[in-house]
C-alpha cells in the first residue's frame, strides 16, 4: 500500500483517456469555490474510470470526521447521513493506524466479498449506497487528513484494474493541488472576515480602496464620519449613514493624488510599503482629520497598491471636535464601564454608583479605574469635563 510521498509523477494515460480527461482538468484547474471545486473532482473522476458513486471528503479538523461531504448520486439529508455513516466505519481505524496512506483499496480493509455482505457496516450503509468494492485517495497536512475522494462499485461491476489506479494516481496530484488552493481561499478569507469583523468596533473611521479607488471595506465608523463630513452632523443625524455612503470629494483627490504620483515611478522601484502618506483636514463644522496612505503589495506579487484611509476624531479641531472626542472616548469602554462613566458626570459619588447599580464600592472603584486608565485620566474632575465636553 503506498506511503505518502511515493506516488510519483505517473506517466500519461492512453491518449483515448487523456482525451476525455481535458475538459474536466482545466475547469479542475480553474475552481476556487468548494462547489465548483467538487463538480470538477466529480467530473475528473467520471471521465478517468468507471464508478457507481464518486464522493469527496473535506474539512477534516484533526483525525474526525469531515465537516462537508459531496457524492453523486446525491443521498437525500447527506449531513445526517455521513454523521450515521461514521459510526462503525471500519475504515477509520484503518485510516488512523496507517497515517500518511496516500490510497487504498476496499479490499486492503474490508473482510471478504462474501463475509462483508453479512456484516452490519454493508447492510446499514454500503448496501443502500449500492457498492461493495472501491478506493480512496488521501491528502494529508502532516499527521492530520486534509480531505479525501473515493470511488466505489456496485457488486455487479468489476474490480479495479492495476492501470485504472495508475490513472487514479496520475490525477492525485492535479486533484490535490486544486484542493490546496481552494483550501487557501476559504483560510485567508476566514482571516480577512476576522479582521475586518475587529475592524468594526474600532473607534476611528478606517476605509479601504482597491486601485480602481472603489471602497472595498469601510467599518461603521469611517461610515459615520464620511456622512458626517459630507452632510454635517445635524444633517446626519436624519439619514441611514449606509444609504448616503461617500467618500468626502477632498479625500477622495487626496488618494486619486497618490495613484497618480505611483503611476509617474518607475514600477519595479514599487517594493513594500511607499511610505506615501497625505493628510486632508474636514472644514471646520465638524473638525475631523483623514489620514490617506498607500499599501504597496511586494514587488513579485500581481497584487495592485491599495489605499488605507483613517478618519480619527481624537485629532479633530473644528467646533464639533470635544463632542466627537468625547464620543470616540467612551467607545472605548465597555457598556459597563460606560455606565459607570456617564454616572460619574452626573455628579454620582462611588457610593450613589454602587447603590444604584447594585454593586460594591470595591466593584466600582476597580471598573472607574479602568476607565481612567483606558481614556489616560489621572483624577475624576478631568473625566467629567470631558463628558461635559460640546
Amino acid at each position: 500500500m503506498p506511503r505518502r510521498n511515493a506516488l510519483l509523477p505517473r506517466p500519461p494515460p492512453e491518449a483515448a483517456v487523456l482525451a476525455r480527461l481535458h475538459a474536466p482538468l482545466l475547469a479542475l484547474h480553474a475552481a476556487v469555490e468548494v462547489d465548483s471545486l467538487w463538480a470538477a473532482v466529480k467530473d475528473v473522476i467520471r471521465a478517468a474510470v468507471p464508478a457507481h458513486r464518486v464522493t469527496l471528503f473535506l474539512g477534516h479538523l484533526g483525525m474526525g470526521e469531515a465537516r462537508v461531504v459531496f457524492t453523486d448520486p446525491a443521498i437525500p439529508h447527506r449531513d445526517r447521513w455521513y454523521a450515521e455513516r461514521g459510526r462503525d466505519n471500519p475504515f477509520i481505524p484503518f485510516i488512523n493506524a496507517h497515517r500518511g496512506i496516500q490510497r487504498y483499496r476496499f479490499e486492503d480493509v474490508l473482510p471478504p466479498p462474501k463475509e462483508f455482505r453479512g456484516t452490519d457496516f454493508y447492510r446499514r450503509v454500503a448496501e443502500p449506497e449500492g457498492w461493495d468494492k472501491g478506493v480512496s485517495m488521501l491528502f494529508w497536512g502532516r499527521e492530520e487528513v486534509r480531505a479525501m475522494f473515493s470511488v466505489y462499485r456496485a457488486p455487479s461491476e468489476g474490480s479495479f484494474r492495476d492501470p485504472e489506479i495508475a490513472v487514479l494516481d496520475y490525477l492525485y496530484p492535479f486533484i490535490g493541488t486544486a484542493i490546496e488552493r481552494v483550501q487557501l481561499v476559504h483560510s485567508e478569507r476566514l482571516a480577512r472576515r476576522g479582521l475586518e469583523e475587529f475592524n468594526k468596533r474600532l473607534p476611528i473611521g478606517l476605509i479601504s480602496l482597491d486601485w480602481e479607488l472603489r471602497v472595498v471595506f469601510a467599518n461603521p465608523e469611517g461610515v459615520k464620519a464620511c456622512v458626517q463630513w459630507n452632510l454635517g452632523p445635524e444633517a446626519a443625524r436624519i439619514y441611514n449613514n449606509r444609504d448616503c455612503f461617500a467618500l468626502p470629494p477632498a479625500v477622495l483627490a487626496a488618494a486619486r493624488g497618490l495613484r497618480a504620483a505611483i503611476e509617474r515611478r518607475n514600477p519595479k522601484e514599487l517594493q513594500g510599503q511607499l511610505g506615501d502618506v497625505v493628510q486632508v483636514a474636514e472644514p471646520a463644522q465638524v473638525g475631523y482629520v483623514a489620514t490617506v496612505s498607500v499599501s504597496n503589495a511586494p514587488a513579485n506579487t500581481l497584487a495592485k497598491p491599495r489605499f488605507l484611509i483613517v478618519i480619527d476624531a481624537g485629532r479633530a479641531v473644528g467646533p464639533a471636535a470635544p463632542a466627537l472626542r468625547r464620543d470616540a472616548a467612551l467607545r472605548e469602554l465597555t457598556p459597563r464601564e460606560r455606565e459607570i462613566a456617564v454616572l460619574v458626570g452626573e455628579g454620582l459619588s462611588n457610593r450613589e454608583i454602587a447603590g444604584q447599580l447594585s454593586k460594591s464600592i470595591l466593584t466600582i472603584k476597580t471598573q472607574l479605574n479602568a476607565v481612567f486608565r483606558k481614556l489616560d485620566l489621572r483624577r475624576r474632575a478631568q473625566l467629567i469635563t470631558l463628558l461635559h465636553e460640546r
